[in-house]
């Protein structure tokens, strides 16, 4: 770990101020339209300093994984959605041979509470850090199209490519698991 404090900071820090109005308008580029109403204010504690700082973001942690697979975070998305499967494994082993109508027996009853508090554990954690997340998923990219050899304006299309919003494929997916479980609950 280096003890230089500027290795700690945002890209914009100890800039002009103008470096840092047109970080900041790449940063709006990158996330879309909720900038100004959202993020902006969410990204506040990190445009000073870009180390971790828990924020809230209700969306994360409500609709987690599937917030990250929305915000095109692929990796996170998988790492949310297959972790605490894994998890749950390895914490009552034996787990995935429970019926979910068997889930409500006494017998399974601590079964149930491990994964109730996973659950949870996993949707404060999305919340808490989805922000954190986002804005380094941006500024890394920020970084790499600014090394492109391309005009201004192509930067930014290929900034707002990159980021912004992937509705398609998670109204897609979520639409997928919908008909998976009504069609299993419709065999069961």
């Amino acid at each position: 770990m280096s003890d230089n404090p500027a290795s700690h900071s945002s890209p914009q820090a100890n800039q002009p101020p103008g470096v840092h109005r047109e970080f900041e308008q790449r940063l709006a580029v990158f996330v879309g339209p909720k900038w100004e109403t959202s993020y902006r204010k969410k990204f506040k504690p990190f445009l000073d300093d870009a180390s971790f700082v828990p924020t809230w973001n209700w969306a994360a942690a409500l609709a987690s994984p599937f917030w990250f697979l929305y915000r095109k975070m692929y990796w996170w998305f998988l790492m949310f959605f297959f972790a605490p499967q894994l998890v749950l494994g390895w914490l009552v082993p034996g787990v995935a041979e429970i019926k979910p109508d068997e889930l409500l027996l006494p017998e399974n009853e601590q079964a149930l509470l491990v994964m109730m508090g996973l659950q949870l554990s996993v949707h404060l954690a999305a919340g808490g850090v989805a922000n954190w997340l986002l804005y380094r998923r941006a500024s890394t990219a920020i970084r790499v199209v600014d090394m492109q050899p391309m005009a201004a304006g192509d930067s930014l299309q290929l900034l707002k490519r990159v980021g912004g919003v992937s509705r398609g494929l998670t109204f897609g997916l979520v639409a997928l698991f919908v008909v998976l479980a009504l069609a299993g609950m419709a065999g069961a």
